[in-house]
Formats: C-alpha cells, sequence, structure tokens
C-alpha cells in the first residue's frame, strides 16, 4: 500500500516536485467524448429495447454517430498534441509493459494516453465505424431506405443486420472494458481520468501541457466532417430506386378487392399466386368474390404486372415470394413471426377488423414499402387489447 501511495505521489508532480494543474485534453476531443456518449446510448436503447417504430430515432443516432467517428479520425491527423494517432503508444511492447506494470501495481500518470487507453480508443472507433456501414447496408437493403438503398439488396441488407446485431453486442463488450479501465485508473491509482476529459486537466509539467484550446481548429474540422457525411449521403441516397417504385392501382381492383379488406400491394404475392388467387375468386376463402370475366382479367394483369418478382423489399422477398397451401399471407412463418406478440384482440378490435387489413397498422402499407417506423397500432386496438 506503501509503494502504490508512493506511485500516486510520483505521478502527481512536476519535474521540480510541484503539482501543476495544465490542459491536456484539447476541448474539441472532450466534446466529441461526451457528444458520442450521448449519441450511442441513444443508438444502443432504441436498438436493443425500442420498439420497431423508433427506427427514425436509431438512424438520427446512428447519423450522428457516424459525423462524430467521421470527425474523431479526421481529428487523428489534425487535432492537439495528444489527439492525434501519431502520439498513441499502440507498440506492443509498450502495451506488455504497461500490461506488466499493472500486474506489479504500478500505473504512471501521462499526459497522453497509456497503451491500453490508446487500444481501447483505437477498438472503439473500430467497432462504430463497423456499426455504422453495417447499419447504413442493414438500412438500405431490409428499409429501402438511406445512401445504399441503390447498391444493397435485400438478402445482403438481411445479413448486415446479423453484423450490426454482433458489432452491437462486441460494443458493449468493449465499453464495459474501457469503463473498468477508467474505474481502475481513477480508484485505484488516482489519475484524475474525469476531470481531464471534463476540464481538460491534469496534475503533469508545465511542458506536457497542451498548445491552445484548438477550439476553432476544431470547429472547422467539425464542419468538414458534417459538410462530408451530408454530401455522401444526401448524392447516394438521390440516386433511382432500382429495387422499389411507386405503382399506379387499377380502380377495378380497388373498388372490388377493397370492398372487403385492405387491397394489398401486389408485391405481396408471386405472379403465379395471384394467378391462382383470381381463377378462384368463386371460393376466395369461403366467400364467393366473382367479379365479371373482362375486370377479372384486368385485374390480373395490374397484380402479375406489379408481383413479388418485380419488387426487391422486405415485404416481398419475406412474404410476397413464400407460398403458403392456403395463399394466405398472414400464413407465412415471418408473418407470424412478426405478429406473435400481438394479441388476438388487437385483429379483431373494429379499429383493425382482421389479419387482412394490413393498412390499419401500417401506414405505408398501400406503397408494399412497409417501413418499420410507419407502424402505428390504433389507439382504440391498444385500449381492446389492454395495452396503454
Amino acid at each position: 500500500m506503501e509503494g502504490r501511495n508512493a506511485a500516486r505521489a510520483e505521478t502527481a508532480t512536476g519535474a521540480h516536485g510541484e503539482r501543476s494543474e495544465v490542459l491536456v485534453r484539447d476541448l474539441p476531443v472532450r466534446l466529441f467524448h461526451w457528444s458520442l456518449v450521448a449519441a450511442v446510448s441513444v443508438a444502443l436503447l432504441t436498438g436493443f429495447f425500442g420498439e420497431e417504430n423508433l427506427l427514425t430515432v436509431h438512424v438520427w443516432a446512428g447519423q450522428a454517430v457516424a459525423v462524430l467517428i467521421i470527425f474523431r479520425i479526421m481529428w487523428w491527423f489534425a487535432g492537439g498534441r495528444y489527439s492525434r494517432l501519431s502520439a498513441y503508444p499502440l507498440r506492443p511492447s509498450r502495451v506488455i509493459a504497461h500490461l506488466r506494470g499493472l500486474l506489479r501495481g504500478r500505473s504512471p500518470l501521462i499526459a497522453g494516453h497509456n497503451p491500453a487507453g490508446a487500444w481501447m480508443i483505437v477498438i472503439l472507433i473500430s467497432l462504430l465505424f463497423g456499426l455504422t456501414l453495417s447499419g447504413v447496408m442493414a438500412l438500405g437493403g431490409e428499409d429501402d431506405l438511406g445512401p445504399l438503398r441503390a447498391f444493397v439488396s435485400y438478402r445482403l441488407g438481411d445479413a448486415a443486420e446479423e453484423v450490426h446485431e454482433a458489432l452491437a453486442w462486441l460494443l458493449l463488450v468493449a465499453i464495459a472494458g474501457h469503463l473498468a479501465g477508467v474505474f481502475m485508473e481513477t480508484r485505484i491509482f488516482g489519475h484524475p481520468l474525469l476531470r481531464a476529459m471534463t476540464r481538460g486537466k491534469m496534475p503533469v509539467p508545465p511542458e506536457e501541457a497542451e498548445r491552445g484550446t484548438l477550439a476553432l481548429r476544431g470547429l472547422v474540422v467539425f464542419l468538414l466532417a458534417l459538410g462530408l457525411f451530408a454530401a455522401v449521403w444526401n448524392g447516394l441516397s438521390a440516386l433511382p430506386d432500382s429495387r422499389w417504385q411507386p405503382i399506379t392501382y387499377l380502380e377495378a381492383y380497388l373498388s372490388n378487392c377493397g370492398d372487403c379488406h385492405h387491397a394489398h400491394h401486389p408485391s405481396l404475392r408471386t405472379a403465379d399466386m395471384w394467378e391462382r388467387i383470381v381463377r378462384g375468386l368463386e371460393d376466395h376463402f369461403g366467400e364467393d368474390a366473382t367479379v365479371g370475366g373482362r375486370t377479372a382479367e384486368e385485374i390480373l394483369a395490374f397484380l402479375k404486372a406489379n408481383s413479388a418478382e418485380r419488387f426487391d423489399t422486405e415485404a416481398a422477398v419475406r412474404l410476397g415470394r413464400v407460398e403458403t397451401p392456403d395463399l394466405r399471407i398472414s400464413s407465412v412463418p415471418w408473418w407470424k413471426k412478426r405478429h406473435e406478440r400481438i394479441p388476438k384482440s388487437v385483429f379483431a378490435s373494429p379499429a383493425v377488423g382482421s389479419p387482412a387489413n394490413c393498412n390499419a397498422c401500417h401506414r405505408d402499407a398501400q406503397t408494399g414499402r412497409f417501413d418499420d417506423a410507419q407502424i402505428r397500432i390504433p389507439e382504440q386496438a391498444r385500449a381492446a387489447a389492454g395495452q396503454s
């Protein structure tokens, strides 16, 4: 214990034995740190615990993380004395020496980052970069949104979501390791890391101080990062969408099929399935839905021209292209999985009516997109199910 206290005293004094409280964390990196904490917290909470209609908030948080990561990478080369990547002690020999010192109960206070802390920063930045990239790929492939929607197929986006989730769990592990390291440095070795990341100052020799606050340079670099992100996001998002396109509904289809239930988007069945459905309207799920011969042919032509094969959306791939013996959309296993937590009383309520009325909860059902952010269960249906 005496040796540890002596180490604390030794590392808290200047070159001439005098305590010096000097700036070692520039203002831009401190603002970056706490902004990233806020953005990552929102992203993790909405990703792990948020409902599907919070996708928009999750995307906003992810965009904020992306801008901050771009800024931090740029700040590795334009930042202050200890913010630059060149100042990080990343050599394996230094890491090993640092870990050996920890085992002996010694961790000298330094103005920059110790080897373990430097590697943790690199790991966290790398994980967050991977998370934002996989998130944008999942957004483009699964929801047909964002800058990569024209390049990422649904299947690739679905795979990206799996990677995104795995990286999120790894990020939690890395954050836990980071917090454990901060706890060790502050509580065991008495290093004022939290004060350094709030006030920017540490008790180190004056010659180890940062050279200025770098506030103006940080603002310029941040605006560059924001501009770069906005240019790429908006520029790529403006490219033509070949995986989904709006359709003009046939009036005969809306007036005939929409009389009994929501007129489903044609991408929810394949051309072959629509053929069998229309040819069997005399026994349409237990009802006689027969229409005039010419009208039936017009409806069938419209449905086949816009069937599931023509779209690469989540609904078209997961629902439209999956055949069931009774041809019902609600019989598809993926549909059941997505709706299994919804009480049957919600579907039976007057506000919904039946599982066939997709538009009751999916505000964009008529477009065939079925974006998660557009899901809203009617309040009347929630009340019927005893939900708040």
